[in-house]
Formats: structure tokens, C-alpha cells, sequence
């Protein structure tokens, strides 16, 4: 009887010690996150210094602006606006703070591309048509930048003309308006390392001159903003 107890007592013993059998939880890998950086560009304002068209007393100005992502010499993307600013006076000033933003998010390795061109037109009944064709362009998608005469110097209107001499609106926008009608263009181009870190904002200012003079001479001053956010997605 002893012997029994004492057996029983070791397999009590055995199953008491004996490690419960806990199920190993796996540890979720977090996902890498990536430095973003928010691009958000504002209009502010034009000044008329000294117009173009004297006889009539006032220059009829449409300005177009666009922002766009540049990545192995390629254009992935671009968002362009193109607005009809009325009649500009000598010596008045056109508020364009009121105009809509545009915005882009870059990652690392992409460079920053900015446009601001001011056009005057002769009839702008005749261009409604094409402005409403240009703003609703949402993007373009790898387009070699060489194959558009990437150069200021050679052609000041490429940025403008991002896609545009090979898509059907662009065949449209050259029918009606003429390179001598532009007042001026400026453009920024940033690589990832130039463009400003963490939160900051700059402004881009200038003069556009031009014409003959005593002839269709004219002075514009122009002011626009950009914004830069780091992020991390």
C-alpha cells in the first residue's frame, strides 16, 4: 500500500511541474516609414507697372501656373491651372491669393518643377474653350523632358507646354494664341537636396520686361509662395 502511495505521489508530482503549453504570438514587423515632403503652391499677386497696350488703356492678361514632379528625366506628373484675370490697368495691382493652390507630394530622388506665365490676348471669348480644355488636364505620364526642348533659354514656354504638343489641346492652344503674346514666364527647378526641409515657406519674386521701346513696352512684377512640409508615410 506505501509503494502505491508513493508512486501516485510522483506522477502528481510530474504533471504538477510541467510547464503549461503557451502559443508563441508573432511580432508584427512595422511597415518603413518614408520622408514625404508636401509641395503646396499659392499665387499672390501681379502688378502692372507700365502696360502693353496703350491705345486702349489696358492689357487683357490670362495667367496659367502648374506644379509638377520630375523623376529620371521623365515627367510622371504635373497639375496646371489657367485663369482669365480681366483688364489690367497702368499701375494696378491683380490679387491672385484668392486663386486655387496647387499641390504634389514628392519622394526622395524627385525633383520639384514650378511655372508661372502671364499671357495678354487679343479676344479672350476665343480662348474659353481651351482654357476649359487645359484645366481639366489632371496629369501627364512619362514624358521624356528632352523630347520638349528642355531649355528656357531655347524655348521659355516648355514648362507650359509640358504634353501639350502631343495632345489634341495643344494643336487647339497654339491656333489661338501667339508666342509673342507672353508677358513672361518664371520657373523653379529644385532637386530633393535643394528643396527646403521640415516646414517652410518661400517666396519667388520678379519682373518681366519686355516689347519696344515706345512701342508695346511693358513692366509686370509678380509674387507667388510654396510651401514645403515633411511627412513620413
Amino acid at each position: 500500500m506505501p509503494y502505491r502511495i508513493l508512486v501516485l505521489f510522483f506522477i502528481g508530482a510530474f504533471f504538477a511541474c510541467k510547464t503549461p503549453m503557451v502559443p508563441i504570438q508573432q511580432v508584427k514587423k512595422q511597415p518603413v516609414r518614408q520622408l514625404i515632403k508636401q509641395v503646396e503652391l499659392s499665387m499672390q499677386e501681379i502688378k502692372a507697372i507700365d502696360i502693353q497696350e496703350q491705345i486702349t488703356g489696358h492689357d487683357e492678361v490670362l495667367l496659367a501656373y502648374q506644379i509638377g514632379i520630375i523623376e529620371r528625366d521623365s515627367l510622371i506628373y504635373s497639375r496646371l491651372s489657367t485663369v482669365y484675370l480681366g483688364n489690367a490697368k497702368q499701375g494696378q495691382k491683380l490679387d491672385l491669393d484668392t486663386l486655387s493652390s496647387l499641390s504634389l507630394e514628392l519622394k526622395p530622388g524627385q525633383a520639384l518643377g514650378i511655372q508661372m506665365a502671364l499671357w495678354e490676348v487679343d479676344d479672350y471669348q476665343k480662348m474659353q474653350k481651351i482654357v476649359r480644355q487645359v484645366n481639366n488636364v489632371g496629369g501627364f505620364l512619362q514624358i521624356p523632358i528632352h523630347m520638349l526642348e528642355w531649355s528656357s533659354v531655347s524655348n521659355p514656354l516648355t514648362w507650359f507646354l509640358w504634353g501639350s504638343r502631343i495632345s489634341g489641346w495643344g494643336l487647339d492652344w497654339w491656333a489661338h494664341v501667339d508666342r509673342n503674346d507672353l508677358l513672361g514666364v518664371s520657373e523653379i527647378t529644385w532637386n530633393w537636396n535643394d528643396i527646403p526641409t521640415k516646414n517652410s515657406t518661400r517666396y519667388k519674386r520678379g519682373t518681366w520686361k519686355g516689347g519696344k521701346r515706345g512701342l508695346n513696352e511693358y513692366v509686370y512684377s509678380f509674387a507667388y509662395q510654396i510651401k514645403v512640409k515633411d511627412i513620413s508615410k
